[in-house]
């Protein structure tokens, strides 16, 4: 089933647009960032209002072999994304058929394997103010192609994060710092060993 709202469907079936825009990849030309799992799911590492998120995510292609976001899929913080993964490493979906494992009170892994065929539904938790806890609509379903490149994807993303947090830190407080230094390296006023610079 697609989701239209997010498909980029062109408006005259007689002219197709022929070159790509930035923001537009296809599977030759993934960002550094994502990571196949198989099939039309990624995972992919970004940075949003200073957090950074791990997000497994569902596409869709258009005729062009362009990628688009839909909305199934859920995101993480790196600490759950740690805890998850090493739930998930433990996992046996053909020993422990329909159950679930809560990982830090952020999500849910629900085992949907039956006989020949591994699946998980991962989905989110919410924690209300009165301690209950509810589903939220972001949710992936993983079968077992995905499940395995999921769990040898571990370190890959894990160095995606790393460079996240250096890329934020030097752009947030490193360069501002950097900036206020002089422009002329021979002022005299300048003092490196002061925090102030003078």
């Amino acid at each position: 089933m697609f989701n239209y709202k997010r498909k980029c469907k062109p408006l005259n079936n007689i002219v197709k647009k022929m070159c790509f825009n930035a923001n537009e990849f296809i599977m030759d030309n993934l960002p550094k960032h994502m990571i196949h799992l198989g099939g039309l799911i990624f995972i992919s590492v970004n940075t949003f209002q200073k957090q950074i998120r791990v997000h497994i995510r569902l596409y869709v292609k258009d005729d062009r072999g362009i990628l688009h976001l839909t909305k199934d899929g859920m995101s993480m913080n790196p600490e759950v994304w740690r805890a998850f993964h090493s739930q998930l490493s433990s996992f046996r979906p053909y020993e422990k058929f329909e159950s679930a494992i809560v990982v830090k009170k952020d999500i849910c892994l629900f085992n949907l394997s039956h006989k020949d065929n591994e699946c998980v539904s991962i989905q989110r938790l919410y924690q209300r103010k009165d301690s209950s806890f509810q589903f939220v609509s972001e949710r992936i379903l993983l079968n077992g192609e995905n499940l395995g490149k999921l769990r040898d994807a571990f370190e890959l993303v894990f160095e995606r994060i790393k460079n996240k947090l250096l890329t934020y830190t030097l752009c947030e407080y490193v360069v501002p710092e950097v900036d206020r230094l002089p422009e002329n390296e021979h002022d005299l006023n300048y003092d490196a060993d002061n925090p102030f610079g003078l």
